[in-house]
This record gives structure tokens, C-alpha cells and sequence, in this order.
């Protein structure tokens, strides 16, 4: 995948920049349920609700009426298009902020109700980890337990650069809000720290405003930290039947096509395997095909199995450390490397850092 795969949803983006259908026609209303301060609500309410979507999505080469939604597909540079002449129309390139802030479950459509009805706190994060794979491909989430502590991560899949801080600004915040309407807005339950892997930006005093914790730029992901032992903590609206119903409507009228992607496919089956990575022939044999057919699939899409194999071991290496993993030998054994220096050697071509120098970063930063 790449940045001119046309691989999501339009209708998925719409849910976004919708911001009509989110907000109450009074600036006062407005102005708190955003956590913003304008020299002149009335004035930016007015920009908001005049956004002109179909002008803005035709500039970005998205051509088609609303009812055309439905089954279009656009690429993350399109997305980015997008993203970016709503925030230079407004003047906000803070907007991430606010529009998190503004967005509910139920703006969240089907992919909201199916992920806040599962049994426990566990169960909505692997659905929403799942949610982002198929209708956001571009973004990568992940949900894991180390010690007494959680991890909610989100990395990326291709470079969102100049707006990620837009992407990750919008899903942390409304994230956060939803997570606190459902542990009841209990303090001893939120998120203990928000980590956020880019310097702070020229807005960084207004995420103070959103989150009710602490948070810290310049981090080696971006991720939730909380408490290990809510994963078990059990949703109030937790339903069975209704969970498995909306999430059947939600990719019966959102189609999807990350799955059909080789190599999303290909690390998905690699990050099942951490510890024993599956050789390329028995990877392709999982996936269907033949080595061969595998090798030339991923040559189309302009990888490898290796580049796919150092991704996913990246991946793992930098959740290793940033974790507090110290043993460089140990890792190096559950990556598969011969030796540390091997390790070593791939390490410093991934991150341009020796792990020990790495480690030492890492540190620094807290």
C-alpha cells in the first residue's frame, strides 16, 4: 500500500467531515462542547457549518455526488487533500482537536455501537483495532498488556506527513471521551499518560484541554497508557447479539478492500507469529498461494517478504524497548536474529541508532 492505493472508504472520511450532523446551530453550545476559545463564535460557527464538502472533495480529484459515497474508495493522498483544505479554509491546523471533541459514538455509525457492546474493555479495543484495519488501512492500532500496564497504540502504515498529528489528535481524543463515558468518568480508571511520537506543536497547550493526564511529545509511538487490569472490566452496555449485528451491518453497506492488500495480509499473519516467524513458503502457503505467486505479489505492490519481515520486527523491537525491555540478547532471539549483532547491525539500518543509543533516547525522553 502506498499513498495512491485507493484502499479507503469515502464514505468512512464523510463520517469525519460531517460536522453538520454533530453540532447544535448555537455558538455558545458550540464553543463548550469544542473546549475552544474564537474571538468570534458566531464567525467560525458559520465557517463550519458552510464548508462546502463536494466543492472541497472535487478539488481533491474525488469527483461524484453525496449518493456516490457509497462503494467509492480513495487514497490516503486524496485523504490528505482533503484534510488539508479543511484546515487551511478554517484556519485551524489544530482542528484534530476539536473535531475529536465534537464526534460521539454515534458518529462513530455502526463501527461505534459494535465496538462500546462488547462484553469488556479488552474486547471494544480489539474490535476497534480491527475497525481501523479495514476501513482506515493507512493506520495501524494495536492493543497490549505488559506487567500492570495497557497499551493502546496507533502507528502508521504509510507516512500521513504533514497532517498525522490530525489523524492522531481526532481518534486519541474522541477515544478518550468515549472511554470515559464508559468507566463512568471515574479517575482512578483513565488513561494514566498520552504519548505522542512528534514533537509538540506550536498548539500543544491545547491538548491540556482534552486530556485529564499526562502528556508527553517526542515519544517513540503514540499510545494510551492505563491501567492492565481494566482489560477485563466489563462494559455497561455490553450485548452479544447486538455487537455481532452492528458490526454485519457496518461492513454490509461500508465495503472494504485492506484484506485484499498482500502485504496488510502478510503482516498480520507475521505479527501472529512473533517469536517463531514463519519461512516465505509456509507464509504463502497460509495465505493460499505458492511462493512464487507470492514473491511476484509483492513485487507488483513494491515490497518483499523481507521488507514486510524488518517492518514487522521494527515494530516489535521498538514496543520492546519502549515498554523497558533492556535485554538486547533477548530480543534479538525473539526476532529470530542468529546473534545480537546481527540484531545490531538491522537495527541501526531501521532507526539509524544502535539499540543501546536507542535505549538511551528512549529514556531520555521521559
Amino acid at each position: 500500500m502506498d499513498l495512491d492505493t485507493e484502499c479507503i472508504p469515502l464514505g468512512h472520511i464523510q463520517t469525519y467531515l460531517n460536522i453538520k450532523k454533530s453540532i447544535e446551530f448555537d455558538s455558545d453550545w458550540l464553543m463548550k462542547r469544542s473546549g475552544l476559545a474564537v474571538s468570534d463564535p458566531e464567525e467560525f460557527m458559520h465557517s463550519i457549518t458552510g464548508l462546502d464538502l463536494t466543492l472541497i472533495r472535487e478539488n481533491a480529484g474525488v469527483v461524484g455526488s453525496d449518493e456516490d459515497v457509497v462503494g467509492k474508495f480513495i487514497s490516503p493522498r486524496q485523504v490528505l487533500d482533503i484534510i488539508g483544505q479543511v484546515i487551511k479554509e478554517l484556519k485551524m491546523p489544530y482542528l484534530g482537536l476539536p473535531l475529536g471533541n465534537l464526534m460521539t459514538v454515534s458518529h462513530h455509525g455502526m463501527a461505534g455501537l459494535a465496538a462500546i457492546t462488547q462484553p469488556t474493555i479488552w474486547d471494544c479495543a480489539q474490535a476497534v483495532v480491527r475497525y481501523c484495519q479495514e476501513l482506515f488501512p493507512a493506520l495501524e492500532m494495536s492493543i497490549t498488556i505488559d506487567g500492570d500496564k495497557g497499551y493502546f497504540t496507533i502507528n502508521e502504515n504509510v507516512s500521513l506527513d504533514p497532517y498525522t498529528h490530525f489523524f492522531i489528535e481526532l481518534n486519541f481524543v474522541s477515544f478518550y471521551n468515549i472511554f470515559r463515558d464508559l468507566v463512568g468518568n471515574n479517575p482512578e480508571l483513565m488513561p494514566i499518560r498520552v504519548e505522542l511520537a512528534y514533537p509538540e506543536p506550536e498548539w500543544g497547550h491545547i491538548y491540556r484541554r482534552y486530556f485529564k493526564c499526562d502528556v508527553v511529545f517526542g515519544c517513540n509511538e503514540n499510545r494510551f497508557i492505563g491501567r492492565a487490569d481494566l482489560q477485563n472490566y466489563e462494559l455497561p452496555l455490553a450485548n452479544r447479539l447486538m455487537a455481532m449485528t452492528a458490526e454485519k451491518s457496518l461492513f454490509e453497506n461500508i465495503p472494504t478492500r485492506s484484506m485484499r492488500f498482500l502485504p496488510l495480509r502478510l503482516r498480520r499473519l507475521l505479527i501472529r507469529y512473533y517469536g517463531a516467524f514463519p519461512s516465505l513458503e509456509k507464509a504463502a502457503t497460509e495465505l493460499g498461494m505458492s511462493g512464487r505467486t507470492m514473491r511476484r505479489k509483492l513485487s507488483d505492490d513494491g515490497t518483499s517478504y523481507q521488507q514486510e519481515l524488518d517492518f514487522v520486527r521494527q515494530k516489535f523491537a521498538r514496543e520492546y524497548f519502549a515498554r523497558g525491555g533492556e535485554s538486547i540478547t533477548e530480543l534479538a532471539h525473539l526476532l529470530g536474529f542468529a546473534d545480537s549483532s546481527a540484531f545490531a547491525k538491522a537495527f541501526r539500518r531501521w532507526t539509524g541508532s544502535s539499540p543501546s543509543e536507542y535505549q538511551d533516547l528512549l529514556r531520555s525522553s521521559k
